[in-house]
């Protein structure tokens, strides 16, 4: 597992760790192809791919939108565009693989601390309500399968 924008791209660009340290920000890459990566922007390691010999533009781009990721949000760099379409995309794999209705809580910029909190709090009354609770990333809280 590999990240999108790398780690030290979105330190450099101010970005907390709560932000970019998410299942919507990862993705499976051989090790050569991370080693391509490094921690450059997207612009750049995307640029070196077909140098490398990882084939054409257009085999990248097909094989990103396979993992649900829109190339053009990717090579303009941007994150929040990005990692907003794979989140959808993501709940909706999961609600049509588990045949379930997911709640789409709202990112936040709470402290982990509350998060964690609040977290506690609502795994205790899921419980009690007969739901089933999927941590998907620390900035979507929790995504509750709903029963039908």
């Amino acid at each position: 597992m590999s990240t999108v924008f790398p780690r030290a791209w979105c330190q450099k660009n101010g970005m907390a760790r709560e932000r970019y340290d998410t299942i919507n920000n990862k993705t499976p890459i051989s090790s050569k192809t991370n080693q391509i990566v490094g921690g450059d922007a997207p612009s750049l390691y995307l640029a070196r791919l077909p140098k490398k010999g990882a084939t054409s533009d257009t085999a990248i781009d097909t094989h990103l939108e396979s993992h649900l990721i829109g190339p053009q949000l990717l090579r303009s760099h941007d994150f929040y565009g990005l990692v907003g379409r794979r989140q959808k995309a993501m709940l909706g794999m999961i609600a049509a693989a588990t045949g379930k209705a997911i709640y789409r809580g709202t990112a936040t910029d709470d402290p982990v601390e509350n998060i964690i909190e609040d977290e506690g709090e609502g795994l205790e009354a899921a419980e009690k309500a007969g739901r089933t609770p999927v941590r998907i990333s620390p900035g979507l809280r929790t995504a509750w399968l709903l029963p039908l």
